[in-house]
């Protein structure tokens, strides 16, 4: 508002919403540092003689006046403003208290018209509707507006201590507060302005759409509202209900509603449901641009990665069933790697095939079990199944090219593997050893030990099978297990038991190609676990299994080792190689190296990743002996 229509809008107010108006403007004229002086700025010509000391509240301003001769309102006029506050002992506030008394001199004769109300001007927008409101406030009702009802950004509490009352008292004032706005909400002319502008709103916004993009479109938003101290935009909550906003979202719709549309499309769309472009229907109808999409997705707790959107707690291997979900074929540890932008694609591959909910149908290729495509068990055991195939015996050098083609091995690790004593051979053909020598005779098909099984381990003279609790696990989600649990849980292909555990029941199953165990949620919810713990389960005998949780206390390597290994813990070099050993069955003088390739060997990578960066470690070789110098010239010499 310029500065001409400060005297109309004061002569258009009544009661306290004039007083408290011309308080308002008097404080945005003490801000003024223009050259004009007062009556150029009023437009105020020639008013009748009227000693404006009178309407000073402070001692000090009708002091200022007296004592610079400028008590009579055509003196006050012809001042800039500037020039006020050099007078001496003329403050801020007694420049305000001056100005004031200006305004309402000027006024004064007008204070008897009869005059409605202050918004019954018909050229009065909504800003200027709600700058006469706010002006009609205190100081103290305006602090509670901004802070409580439109920002939202304090708690009772902390404005009692500031405005010097008790939580209640500021409760009673904000309640106040609220029933003053909704009855000036009534007015006829605000309640009409505010309806222009909702029906606005609904021509120029999207369902979804943050706050800057809509002030663009409609330019009222960002008009100030100089006496709250804020943009029009910050009460468009209160004057319209049925919108949702928070910062920085402005939304048609309930905006959980929305939120939840969007993690619900992203999440679930298309998980046996049907529904693949449900994220993409879903953002067309948003219509958001791709700065405000990544936003909204940030907002929801999504991510895009690769192309795919994904939660943004995900998990690697969460985000590898996202890309191969969205390729439809499997890929390689690498193409996994460079979709998501990882470097260490080794350490990716171990925590891909010690996840359940990937196959591996490759020495590196990865899909999912839903695909039901034959998964790759090592080199091994796919040489013993093409020979079950083969009614007990197979040709060789046809494995070796079947091999070679399906899963991209080398022909000398199939050839080397064939070399081995528990396979026969002879004139070409290859057969199971013991198997007769004519190697016809058809062969059961051969289980593999809980020894050559991932994530089985030995401890006090028996198996045990590990389930790393997850958020899946927690979710009540069952996973697939490796055909070496189904040995020691003794269930043969084409059925499926149930199993008692700390009176709860656990579902094995293996009717489907891969092996399956269901929800164990009641029993580590029973159990407590969290994230990161450790699950051990064993047969017990009568359809029972035993089932113990260790906590994860990881600090080190070692520790980790520990843990996915179920030994002592605290254990270092030598005791922890040895322990490992236990565990996996093997002579208890097997080197690292040895343990190493055992663990590769079944399966379990992430473990051999492990126990490969503990002996790399400083930790580790500050417990190796360093050989003296006899040693070394006997190495040398041969001895």
């Amino acid at each position: 508002m310029a500065f001409s229509d400060v005297l109309p809008a004061l002569r258009a107010a009544s009661g306290e919403a004039r007083a408290a108006l011309a308080e308002a403007y008097a404080v945005r004229l003490a801000d003024h540092d223009g050259d004009e002086s007062l009556g150029q700025l009023l437009e105020v010509q020639s008013p009748e003689p009227v000693d404006i000391s009178r309407h000073c509240e402070t001692r000090r301003a009708r002091n200022v006046l007296l004592a610079n001769t400028l008590s009579d309102v055509h003196q006050v006029l012809q001042v800039a403003v500037p020039d006020f506050r050099g007078l001496k002992n003329c403050g801020q506030r007694t420049l305000v208290d001056i100005l004031n008394a200006l305004l309402v001199s000027l006024s004064e004769n007008h204070f008897n018209e009869s005059v409605e109300d202050p918004v019954s001007d018909v050229d009065a927008t909504l800003c200027d509707l709600l700058e006469g409101w706010t002006a009609s406030l205190s100081d103290r009702e305006r602090l509670i507006l901004r802070h409580r009802v439109l920002w939202r950004d304090r708690n009772l509490d902390d404005l009692g201590k500031e405005l010097g009352v008790s939580r209640e008292r500021v409760r009673q004032l904000e309640k106040r507060l609220l029933e003053n706005f909704a009855e000036w909400r009534e007015n006829s002319q605000v309640a009409e302005r505010v309806a222009d502008l909702y029906r606005q709103l609904r021509a120029e916004t999207p369902m979804l759409t943050t706050i800057e993009s809509v002030a663009q479109r409609i330019p009222e938003l960002s008009e100030e509202i100089r006496t709250a101290d804020c943009l029009l935009h910050s009460f468009l909550e209160v004057l319209i209900p049925d919108l949702d906003i928070k910062e920085p979202w402005l939304a048609i719709r309930p905006l959980p509603d929305l939120r939840d549309a969007t993690f619900h499309a992203a999440i679930h769309g298309g998980i046996g449901e049907g529904d693949e472009n449900a994220l993409g229907r879903l953002r067309s109808k948003l219509d958001l641009d791709n700065r405000i999409w990544d936003a909204w997705l940030d907002y929801c707790g999504l991510r895009e990665i690769g192309g795919v959107v994904v939660r943004k707690s995900a998990s690697q291997p969460e985000l590898a069933v996202a890309v191969l979900r969205a390729v439809g074929h499997p890929l390689s540890g690498e193409e996994i790697a460079e979709r998501l932008d990882v470097v260490a694609s080794r350490a990716l591959r171990g925590r891909l095939q010690a996840d359940d909910r990937i196959a591996r149908v490759g020495p590196n290729s990865y899909g999912l079990p839903e695909w039901q495509l034959e998964t790759y068990e090592g080199i091994r055991e796919e040489i013993v199944q093409r020979i079950e195939r083969g009614g007990g015996q197979a040709w060789l050098s046809a494995v070796v090219d079947e091999l070679v083609e399906q899963f991209g091995v080398s022909p000398a690790s199939v050839r080397a593997y064939a070399a081995r004593r528990e396979f026969a051979r002879r004139d070409g053909w290859i057969s199971l050893a013991g198997s007769g020598d004519d190697g016809l005779s058809r062969t059961s098909r051969r289980m593999p030990s809980p020894q050559e099984t991932r994530r089985c381990f030995f401890h006090k003279r028996q198996w045990w099978f590990r389930v790393d609790v997850n958020k899946e696990t927690l979710r009540g989600s069952g996973f697939t297990a490796p055909r070496g649990a189904m040995a020691l849980f003794q269930v043969a292909e084409g059925t499926e038991r149930s199993f008692a555990a700390l009176a709860q029941e656990i579902r094995v199953s293996w009717v489907a190609p891969q092996p399956q165990i269901g929800s164990i949620r009641p029993l580590i919810m029973q159990l407590q676990a969290h994230v990161g713990d450790v699950l051990w389960l064993a047969p017990a005998g009568n359809g029972a299994i035993r089932a113990r949780l260790v906590r994860a206390w990881s600090k080190s390597d070692s520790d980790e080792i520990a843990l996915r290994a179920g030994v002592q813990r605290g254990l270092k070099g030598d005791e922890l190689r040895s322990a490992l050993a236990g565990a996996l069955d093997v002579p208890g003088e097997a080197s690292w190296d040895g343990l190493t390739m055992a663990l590769r060997a079944r399966g379990d990578l992430d473990l051999a990743e492990l126990v490969e960066g503990y002996t790399l470690s400083d930790a580790y070789r500050e417990l190796e002996p360093v050989p003296d110098l006899g040693d070394f010239f006997a190495a040398l010499g041969g001895q």
